[in-house]
């Protein structure tokens, strides 16, 4: 287990609280509940983080996601993200 991982951007849901996002073709391993990571509007990068998310996925990028706490749990509960990275050049 980890505490990131990179991936394609294959979903994201918006809620009044959170923005959530899958990443396609990660390993079973660092896949958590339901393939979401939390991005929390409360977080102080919530508008960067976000345009990075919607960056990557438009642009078929990859997007790093790195958690808080030491490791992904495979189907628990959805990891909150401490930061993300784009690396642009493919």
């Amino acid at each position: 287990m980890a505490n990131k991982v990179k991936g394609k951007v294959s979903r994201m849901y918006v809620s009044e609280s959170h923005c959530y996002i899958r990443l396609a073709n990660i390993p079973a391993s660092d896949t958590p509940k339901d393939g979401y990571f939390r991005l929390k509007t409360g977080h102080d990068n919530y508008n960067s983080l976000y345009s990075l998310a919607l960056t990557a996925a438009t642009h078929d990028l990859e997007l790093q996601i790195r958690i808080e706490g030491n490791e992904i749990i495979a189907g628990g509960p959805y990891p909150d993200i401490k930061y993300m990275v784009v690396d642009w050049v493919r």
